[in-house]
């Protein structure tokens, strides 16, 4: 018996370690392919912005690469996230260096990973996009010789946000037909007769409730595509604290110039025009004034900019109320600043329309006053079932090399009891995620020896204390 133990250990151990193997030469080859990437971007002489601070990002990782195999499972998942945001950080930063030709001292990083003070001239402040990333490795990787900034506290992860963007996969989205039908004509109006040239929706719910999957479903419905020329999509992300004036600026601020850009807008042409703006001018003793100004110019030009188009705004995670989103339907006024509302940079000339997503009620209503809100109805089990089905089998795969969902004792005890899972994870989309996350690491996959590679559980006797029930 001993023997035989014995020997079923040693199996488990050499099938975990064939796939944490295979896991971690995946993100050893992710690494070299994103170093080869930046030195061939140097080798042909092109600049790259925060060149520095990427170089000794990678120079860390390269001189831990050997650590990545010996990091417990949350860990790789992490160091594999982490590559991941490098890998759009990089492709930000050749992509910013190749447009600054003009002068050194341009607009503020209006990255779409952290909002932060505007950097020097120099651009090798710590507040860069690159910053948290290379303090997110060493918090990954152990390494305690960090040069960020101690009020992070030593034991203080800093999550980067995870932006949406206009990019959908048709394929991925589940469910909501309907919902999304409802959205997109309370958007387009009527088809015929329609007098109204601009209209406003919200979708409320908490996080994880399928709000930003709902809002990418209306983008991409036909009566949307039909109705409106433009589409623009504006993940608004994490408001600052009330009382950071300065930060509440550099929202605002990089916002509108996102939009401008994304519009086609050469933005150091921008700058320019802001910047020798009578309005910009006339507060050159005040500061805060003239930050004020700035995006009441801002603010006009994105005016001009839609004035003669019929669009269709996605304003994607509003996480906290500002009165600065109010009453989107407004006009802009025909006397004084503009920089008020984001409502007088949003034309009312031809056929357009805002959609709103936020966490409360009160808030939809207060940013489309008579426009109508919606709520993501929980995913129906068919539906469910399929987004977890989907998130299991990629984790699994990640965890097993050569992984067959046919030798999968716990995935095929789970397709029996789907409803009930369903109904643990109260039909929320983030809750099942997480549940098929949290059960794909107990996967009993059974191998042609008929040995189980991983700790063997079923769904059947699972309580309070499984996945399911923890996600929930």
């Amino acid at each position: 018996m001993a023997s035989e133990q014995g020997q079923g250990e040693q199996t488990s151990s050499m099938a975990g370690a064939g796939k944490g193997k295979g896991e971690v030469e995946g993100m050893e080859q992710k690494l070299e392919k994103l170093m080869s990437a930046f030195h061939d971007h140097q080798e042909g002489n092109k600049a790259v912005r925060h060149q520095k601070e990427l170089e000794e990002l990678f120079s860390f990782l390269r001189e831990h690469e050997a650590a990545f195999s010996q990091l417990p499972g949350d860990k790789k998942d992490d160091l594999d996230a982490l590559l991941r945001n490098i890998e759009g950080v990089l492709e930000l930063c050749k992509n910013q260096e190749e447009k600054k030709k003009k002068t050194t001292n341009k607009m503020g990083d209006c990255i779409p990973f952290k909002s932060s003070s505007r950097p020097p001239a120099d651009h090798t402040s710590s507040t860069s996009v690159v910053a948290p990333l290379l303090m997110q490795a060493r918090d990954i990787l152990g390494d305690s010789s960090s040069s960020a900034p101690a009020a992070a506290g030593p034991n203080k992860k800093e999550v980067l946000y995870e932006w949406t963007t206009s990019y959908v996969d048709e394929k991925r989205l589940y469910g909501w037909d309907d919902e999304a039908t409802e959205v997109a004509d309370a958007l387009a109006g009527p088809e015929e007769d329609d007098d109204e040239l601009f209209r406003a929706a919200g979708i409320f719910g908490i996080h994880g409730s399928g709000k930003t999957a709902l809002a990418q479903k209306v983008f991409v419905h036909d009566r949307i595509k039909d109705t409106f020329l433009l589409r623009l999509w504006v993940c608004v992300g994490p408001t600052p604290p009330d009382d950071d004036k300065q930060q509440q600026y550099e929202v605002k601020f990089s916002l509108l110039y996102r939009m401008l850009d994304n519009l086609g807008l050469d933005t150091y042409k921008v700058e320019e025009v802001v910047n020798g703006s009578e309005a910009v001018k006339k507060h050159s003793g005040d500061s805060d004034a003239a930050k004020e100004s700035k995006i009441g110019v801002l603010l006009f030009i994105l005016h001009v900019a839609l004035a003669k188009t019929s669009y269709l705004i996605v304003l994607d995670d509003i996480r906290a109320y500002d009165p600065w989103y109010t009453n989107l339907a407004l006009p802009p006024p025909p006397h004084g600043e503009w920089s008020d509302r984001l409502a007088y940079g949003l034309p009312k000339l031809n056929k357009s329309a805002v959609l709103v997503t936020c966490r409360k009620e009160e808030h939809a209503r207060a940013m489309v006053r008579t426009g109508r809100v919606f709520h993501p109805p929980l995913l129906a089990v068919a539906d469910a079932w399929k987004l977890f089905e989907r998130e299991y089998l990629q984790e699994a795969e990640k965890k097993q090399v050569g992984y067959n969902v046919k030798d999968d004792v716990l995935y095929n005890d789970l397709k029996v009891v789907q409803e009930e899972m369903v109904g643990k994870c109260l039909g929320l989309p983030v809750a099942i995620l997480e549940a098929a996350k949290g059960f794909a690491q107990y996967c009993t996959y059974v191998d042609d020896d008929d040995a189980k590679t991983t700790q063997p559980t079923t769904a059947k006797g699972a309580d309070a204390g499984d996945p399911a029930h923890a996600a929930a």
